[in-house]
């Protein structure tokens, strides 16, 4: 892959961690064809995946392991504007992680974010995640604020981890959510010892690897062999009418519909995160959640229009009823 033209003053430079994921790839190609930054995109694996004209200058790739604290990865930061995190060790299992992939993962966001505040980079977007709330997940009908409201937003009560069927299985995702809850804390901590170097998380909804369309947003086509008890051999989740996401399937599927963000939707909002000037109540400092404009869902989106000026084109609920007609 063609390194980096160092001399090109006219582009920005962002530093994508994880860029041969699902998020990190996408988002990479995205900015390549815009044609407005320099990018140094890093993960684990020797090759790169990212698509782009083999005779562009702008892309520089750097295979690295973020848990260790050496080497060219740590160097690149030194000429980087904006670094946007979505490196993660979990992609045997997400979000299932278990503990060790846990620790894994804190270790490469700690070692990214200390490093880059370090370096004194002008913004650092971090991919967070919906599991971080997931707790909430059946709470539907339950008032989470003082106004009567159950919605969720970057100021709801903390509930890390979300419970959910697959098949006979019981699943938990609060090891996969735990370092992403600590990210943000550090990178809050961050704000305030390198104030030249602000910071936005991003609460993730669902983003499907490929074209990720909101027709193939169903739980249970992937996690359901049957609607039978476990005693018969198929699924945990009893047929529809029990009020709870976790024996209920229609529930089930809508929260996930909720939380759908797009393929378009997912790269403006990174695309915003990169240069907006957050306001200085802010503090260098924002939360925010990252979703689709989907109709009925509890994720509000009010922080993050007004933060960012986010415009959401998609709407899960729009593309689900066209798709069953």
């Amino acid at each position: 892959m063609a390194s980096v033209n160092y001399h090109s003053v006219l582009r920005k430079r962002v530093f994508i961690s994880g860029c041969n994921g699902n998020l990190g790839q996408k988002f990479a190609e995205h900015l390549l064809q815009t044609k407005k930054y320099d990018l140094f995109l890093t993960d684990v694996h020797p090759e790169s995946s990212i698509k782009h004209d083999k005779m562009t200058p702008r892309v520089d790739y750097i295979p690295a392991d973020l848990t260790v604290q050496s080497g060219t990865w740590m160097r690149r930061l030194r000429r980087t504007d904006y670094v946007v995190h979505f490196a993660a060790d979990n992609s045997a299992s997400y979000p299932d992680s278990t503990w060790n992939q846990a620790s894994n993962s804190m270790d490469i966001s700690f070692n990214l974010l200390i490093q880059a505040a370090k370096a004194r980079v002008q913004r650092i977007v971090i991919a967070s995640s919906n599991h971080v709330l997931g707790g909430w997940k059946e709470s539907g009908g339950v008032s989470l604020k003082e106004d009567g409201s159950n919605s969720l937003t970057p100021d709801s009560g903390l509930a890390v981890g979300t419970l959910w069927v697959g098949g006979n299985t019981m699943l938990d995702s609060t090891a996969y959510a735990v370092p992403k809850f600590a990210s943000e804390r550090l990178a809050h901590s961050l704000s305030k010892a390198y104030p030249s170097t602000s910071f936005i998380v991003v609460r993730l909804g669902w983003c499907q690897p490929g074209p990720n369309k909101a027709s193939t947003l169903t739980f249970r086509r992937v996690a359901m062999p049957s609607e039978t008890s476990p005693e018969a051999g198929g699924s945990m989740l009893a047929k529809p009418g029990r009020g709870s996401t976790l024996d209920d399937p229609v529930l089930l599927d809508k929260w996930f519909q909720s939380m759908w963000l797009s393929n378009r939707d997912f790269c403006s909002l990174f695309s915003c995160c990169l240069e907006i000037k957050l306001p200085s109540s802010c503090e260098g400092f924002a939360i925010v959640n990252g979703m689709s404009a989907n109709s009925g869902s509890r994720w509000e989106l009010k922080e993050t229009r007004e933060l960012l000026g986010y415009q959401p084109q998609d709407d899960s609920s729009e593309a689900v009823d066209s798709n069953r007609a």
